[in-house]
């Protein structure tokens, strides 16, 4: 009986490394894909110290700042507007906050966030804080106007810390951290094409550069 139970016991085990070891490496696997530049970021400045990363990304909207702050404004509109958000459902919410909850894959890997979005629509900025999930994400999205006004310039600062029991390699980290950021702003400029609301890029591409906040 013993040995049946130290055999049973043995299985369980190889199949939790097996299933480890074939899920870290999917997640390298896919973490590839977005080393270097991605076409939704115009600027990025990724830094970890320890297990905290500090984060500045940028993204170029082609839309005003008020219909743009307004996209933001409705993030249960981004649900499947991109294969990587499975769910956005508002769980609670007031004039100045919503609380969400978003599934989301990431590196192929599905993952549940539930965040409280703040909205200043005098400063242009929109707080985001994690409730639950395995990472913790404290930040702000600032909504810049381009000199004409007809496009904006999304800055993205934020510190983010995992709460994994197992360290996350640096690489991994920065790619699930761009591909989380190129997600919800492809969802934006769907959400604002399907309104008619986002301009054809047909002149030459306008960025800005990424300050301390």
């Amino acid at each position: 009986m013993r040995s049946l139970v130290i055999a049973v016991v043995a299985i369980v085990v190889l199949a939790v490394a097996g299933y480890v070891g074939w899920t870290y490496w999917s997640v390298q696997r896919a973490a590839v894909q977005w080393e270097g530049k991605v076409p939704e970021i115009v600027s990025e400045k990724i830094e970890k110290d320890g297990d905290v990363a500090t984060i500045e990304l940028s993204s170029r909207i082609d839309a005003p700042v008020a219909d743009v702050f307004e996209a933001f404004r409705h993030p249960e509109r981004t649900e499947k507007l991109v294969d990587q958000i499975k769910r956005s459902r508002v769980v609670e919410e007031t004039p100045e906050r919503k609380r969400v909850e978003f599934h989301l894959t990431t590196l192929g890997q599905l993952q549940v966030l539930t965040v409280d979005l703040s909205y200043d629509p005098k400063g242009r900025e929109i707080g985001i804080k994690t409730v639950e999930g395995a990472t913790e994400i404290e930040g702000t999205y600032r909504l810049e106007p381009s000199p004409d006004g007809r496009k904006t310039l999304v800055v993205y600062h934020a510190r983010q810390r995992n709460k994994l029991p197992l360290p996350v390699p640096a690489n991994v980290e920065r790619s699930a951290i761009k591909e989380q950021f190129a997600s919800l702003m492809r969802a934006i400029k769907e959400d604002l094409k399907a309104q008619g609301k986002l301009q054809a890029a047909v002149e030459p591409a306008w960025g800005g550069r990424v300050e301390a906040a």
